[in-house]
Formats: C-alpha cells, sequence, structure tokens
C-alpha cells in the first residue's frame, strides 16, 4: 500500500463565492424559452385539438393564432422574455452569493 498523505484545507473560510457567468445564463434561458416556444408552435400546427399551445396565445403579446407572424413574433418575445429571465436571475445569484455566499 502507498503511502498517502492526506492535507486539510484550514483557508476555507477564505474561499471565493460561487458566480454564475450573466451573459451565458441569460443566452442560455433565451434560447430555452424559444426552443420551448417553437416546439409548442409546432405541436399545435400536428394537433391543434389537444389546446397545449393556450398558454403562449394569453402571455405573448401580439400572438394571434397559427400564423408565420405570430411564429416570429413569439419566437422573439421568447429570447427576449428568456434574456432577461436568466440575465436577472444570474445577476442576483451573484450578489446573494458574494453577500452570503
Amino acid at each position: 500500500m502507498a503511502n498517502t498523505i492526506f492535507q486539510t484545507r484550514s483557508d476555507a473560510s477564505t474561499a471565493t463565492p460561487a458566480q454564475v457567468s450573466v451573459p451565458v445564463l441569460g443566452a442560455t434561458v433565451a434560447v430555452f424559452t424559444a426552443v420551448s416556444f417553437l416546439l409548442c408552435m409546432a405541436l399545435g400546427f400536428v394537433a391543434p385539438e389537444w389546446g397545449l399551445h393556450r398558454p403562449w396565445l394569453q402571455f405573448y403579446l401580439g400572438l394571434t393564432g397559427f400564423d408565420l407572424w405570430s411564429v416570429v413574433l413569439g419566437t422573439g418575445q421568447s429570447l427576449i422574455f428568456g434574456g432577461y429571465a436568466g440575465a436577472l436571475l444570474g445577476t442576483i445569484f451573484n450578489v446573494v452569493s458574494r453577500r452570503f455566499g
């Protein structure tokens, strides 16, 4: 058996708090919401009787149904709302992590 030396860190309390990249998180959430919107709209084209698309039509501004303008407008709004949510969450996380982490 090899000689093993276990070393403990005495400076564990001075470790830097966890940080997240705000632009990366914003872009990730933006793309996630856009892809989710497009998949839901595609499902609405294939099976409109299921009604799974109704929340998108209620919460997004200017969507009228399953036409090209609604798909473009909804995708743009998904990118904007998702980017905003991701950037805000990342910023809040970094502030809380720095303050309390």
